[in-house]
């Protein structure tokens, strides 16, 4: 039987599905992530990347055990908002920053126009958001900033190592407080301010486009068949506002998913009203990232 496997970072566990082509969950394995404090600052906390990595094969080969005979056509990944994936110039993984990583927070008010940022990006700029967190890394850890050569999403990360190809997805953009969301772009204004060279940058992927084929020494690994492909997912939010199966385009739905942070008087936000998709930075949480590839699974808990 074919099969599509998701892998889900969320900011108190991973998860990784099997899905049918329907979308109904066939399997699911869970654990907690794994966080580290440190010590070079007073409120943070980090992870080990590679130790995620094994975490994921590992949860993928008991879920994939618990389907035996299935062949997975396709992979993608979605994951906590604002958390990012430290990379080095080999593509190398340094470190993980996830969501409730403040170590950008006496940097906050470095920041000379506050305004513009929440102008362009529809998020007061606090040390929640990605960019903080680069900053945070830039000014206190300096031998590791040193090192860096780029970031990614840590759903856009997993899709990385599940493919070998970087992309970072919009909804995820849209967390960083780099992004234009009105633009769909990145913002070379916003990485001025943060004092962020855009090299720094990937390029923007689509939620449900192609990535890239699974890289070849992981076909066993995760039980692939050939061919298989990797799917662009993106920030668990969005993509749960996507799997609800009565979703209205309403500004009072908006509304009560948004982030305290982002205002419905922002031109950011009146921007996105007459969007006709869910990949912008709306709120909620949950795994429905399985809707991409067919119905949403009405198993509890995903």
């Amino acid at each position: 039987m074919e099969a599509y496997l998701i892998i889900d970072i969320g900011t108190g566990n991973a998860r990784v599905a099997v899905t049918d082509r329907g979308g109904n969950v066939l399997s699911v394995a869970r654990e907690d992530v794994h966080y580290e404090k440190d010590i070079h600052y007073p409120d943070s906390i980090y992870f080990d990347a590679d130790e995620l990595w094994e975490q994921i094969l590992r949860l993928a080969g008991r879920a994939l055990s618990e389907v035996p005979g299935v062949r997975v056509v396709a992979f993608t990944a979605t994951s906590q908002r604002e958390g990012i994936v430290l990379l080095g110039r080999n593509g190398e993984s340094l470190i993980g920053l996830p969501n409730i990583d403040h170590r950008g927070r006496q940097w906050e008010g470095v920041l000379t126009d506050k305004q513009r940022v929440y102008l362009l990006t529809g998020r007061y700029p606090t040390s929640l958001f990605s960019a903080l967190k680069l900053v945070g890394v830039r000014e206190g850890r300096p031998a590791v900033w040193e090192r860096v050569a780029g970031f990614l999403s840590i759903s856009d990360w997993v899709q990385y190592k599940l493919s070998g190809v970087r992309g970072y997805e919009h909804s995820q953009a849209s967390e960083t407080l780099l992004y234009d969301v009105a633009g769909k772009r990145w913002s070379p204004e916003l990485c001025a301010l943060f004092g962020l060279d855009t090299s720094l940058l990937p390029g923007l992927v689509s939620s449900g486009t192609v990535l890239g084929s699974l890289l070849p020494g992981l076909t066993a690994a995760f039980a692939a068949a050939a061919g298989a492909v990797v799917v662009v997912g993106g920030a668990d939010t969005q993509l749960a506002i996507e799997g609800t199966p009565l979703f209205v385009y309403s500004a009072e739905l908006i509304r009560r998913g948004l982030p305290s942070t982002f205002s419905e008087n922002s031109p950011a936000f009146r921007s996105l009203i007459g969007f006709p998709s869910a990949s912008f930075p709306v709120s909620s949480c949950c795994l429905s990232v399985s809707v991409r590839f067919g119905k949403r699974s009405s198993q509890p808990g995903l």
